[in-house]
């Protein structure tokens, strides 16, 4: 099992606080926040956690959670009265807005994941790239090159042995 596996009280505690953060309007981001903090993790492996695995699983509950707020909402503003057409407009307005924030909590949370990875893998890359070098310097010179090296030297040393040698003239005949 990883050092580092979800267990089931994190699970329990990202789930109610994300729950908790709906009802009372707060970001999903405050609650990844919040929780990364008491669990020792960043807020974007919490909100990769809740997108994930959990958001699936508690779909009624969240439900529940944004009808709870828009009560509570309408209940703070308005009056006991009947909501009038324009309060129903404001409604539905503040439900594609709390929708658009969450899209882009959501795609927040995504980023920060990118740039994690993204990280991760340039810190792969730099290590190969040391290594590579690394083992170029070893490897310097081809092997072709070691061969011309000791063929050189046998022509100088031929060469040096021919100027000691003493100069013979052909017989005359």
């Amino acid at each position: 099992m990883r050092q580092d596996a979800w267990t089931q009280f994190d699970d329990d505690l990202l789930t109610k606080t994300v729950l908790t953060h709906i009802r009372i309007n707060k970001t999903q981001l405050t609650a990844f926040q919040e929780v990364g903090k008491e669990l020792n993790r960043t807020a974007a492996a919490c909100g990769f956690r809740w997108n994930s695995a959990l958001r699936h699983k508690y779909y009624n509950e969240i439900k529940a959670a944004k009808e709870e707020r828009m009560n509570n909402k309408r209940s703070s503003i308005h009056s006991a009265s009947t909501p009038s057409l324009i309060q129903k407009t404001d409604i539905n307005f503040m439900n594609e807005i709390d929708n658009a924030i969450q899209a882009l909590n959501n795609l927040r949370v995504e980023y920060l994941n990118m740039q994690e990875i993204i990280r991760t893998q340039n810190n792969k890359i730099t290590e190969l790239t040391i290594e590579i070098q690394e083992s170029n310097k070893e490897d310097r010179r081809p092997i072709a090159s070691d061969d011309l090296d000791t063929l050189l030297k046998i022509l100088h040393r031929a060469g040096q042995i021919q100027k000691n040698m003493p100069q013979h003239k052909e017989p005359a005949m």
